[in-house]
């Protein structure tokens, strides 16, 4: 019996121990809890940041958009004179979340006896680059003006424009037409000429170290490819225009009727660094520069040649001594060239005093 326990105990022992050990193999319930939790937990925060970023993000779309809505409805409110006046039918605002795309309905612009209606005006800015603006228009333009009664319509198949700020100033302005249409609709519809393709573009050019005071500097450039007019017998033309406008003031006075005063007192001046038209049969060339006196008279000076345009000039008016006046004889190589200086608003060639301009302001 003694030898049975003997025997047994050691058994026992050993099955304990293998117990033990099988024991210690296994996971603790609360260890397994924590390793399934931890994850869970980052999951659940992320998903709450995510939601808090939206509403974030979102109450600040909205935010901005009812500011932008503020401001175009603002302009609703100008008196049209020393501010262009905007209405809009029906003013949207959408794009979210990550755009802001205002879109004016039946819009009309209004300065001074001008007014200008549009079917739809609309504007595009991405969220993280709010200062640069895809504007895009939806024709056909009705202009109007009240004081001579004329009006005119512009007609395109696409047309956008590219505006960027810097510090609410314009820095790039770009805008660019296909299939330009320009019409008389005073009695029926007059074609006055037509071209395939146009653009128009005004870059920040004030050097960095312009002392203050002293206006802002803009560079323009405008063309026009294959116009034509029946009318004035022009077909395959073509026109660029390169120039810089220097003392030009705050943009939110271009609208001002004393916009030319503001101008003249920062020393303001128009530099033509060339302008280059061509058509069947005729070329003109020109280069000039002018400014404004205290009391609103123009001097300056341009430099034209021409060729061939004279003499269409002189069938048009019936009268070929207007023409050589302001475009000069023919040389020997059939380019005329002339020169016109203007003082005080007086036009003269060579001596002779031929025109009077009146005062601008």
């Amino acid at each position: 019996m003694g030898q049975g326990l003997a025997r047994a105990f050691p058994a026992r022992k050993m099955a304990a121990t293998h117990s033990s050990a099988a024991r210690a193999q296994l996971p603790h319930d609360g260890h397994a809890r924590t390793l399934y939790e931890a994850p869970m937990k980052r999951f659940v925060i992320m998903i709450v940041a995510v939601v808090a970023v939206s509403v974030l993000w979102m109450g600040g779309w909205f935010y901005i958009a009812g500011q932008v809505r503020g401001e175009i409805l603002y302009l609703a409110q100008a008196d049209g004179i020393t501010q262009p006046r905007l209405v809009c039918d029906r003013l949207d605002v959408g794009g979210a979340p990550f755009s802001f795309s205002p879109r004016c309905t039946d819009a009309q612009i209004t300065s001074g006896d001008m007014t200008i209606e549009l079917a739809a005006i609309t504007g595009t800015a991405l969220f993280y680059t709010p200062t640069h603006i895809q504007l895009f228009a939806t024709g056909p333009a009705k202009i109007t003006d009240a004081f001579t009664g004329a009006t005119q319509e512009v007609r395109w198949s696409n047309m956008h424009a590219s505006l960027r700020l810097d510090n609410a100033m314009i820095e790039r302005f770009s805008a660019l037409a296909d299939d330009l249409v320009y019409a008389d609709m005073l009695i029926g519809e007059t074609i006055i000429g037509t071209a395939t393709h146009g653009e128009f573009h005004l870059l920040d050019a004030t050097p960095a170290d312009a002392p203050p005071g002293t206006g802002t500097v803009f560079d323009a450039y405008a063309t026009l490819e294959d116009v034509t007019s029946e009318d004035n017998d022009i077909a395959n033309g073509s026109l660029v225009i390169d120039a810089r406008l220097s003392g030009l003031p705050d943009p939110a006075l271009w609208g001002d009727p004393q916009v030319l005063g503001f101008w003249q007192a920062l020393g303001g001046e128009l530099v033509l660094r060339g302008i280059e038209a061509s058509a069947d049969g005729l070329s003109l060339t020109a280069q000039g520069a002018a400014n404004l006196t205290d009391a609103g008279l123009v001097n300056g000076n341009l430099d034209i040649a021409s060729q061939g345009v004279a003499d269409r000039i002189a069938a048009l008016v019936g009268d070929p001594s207007v023409a050589q006046i302001v475009l000069g004889s023919p040389g020997e190589d059939g380019v005329s060239r002339q020169t016109l200086r203007v003082n005080d608003g007086t036009v003269v060639v060579g001596i002779i005093p031929v025109a009077s301009l009146p005062p601008l302001f």
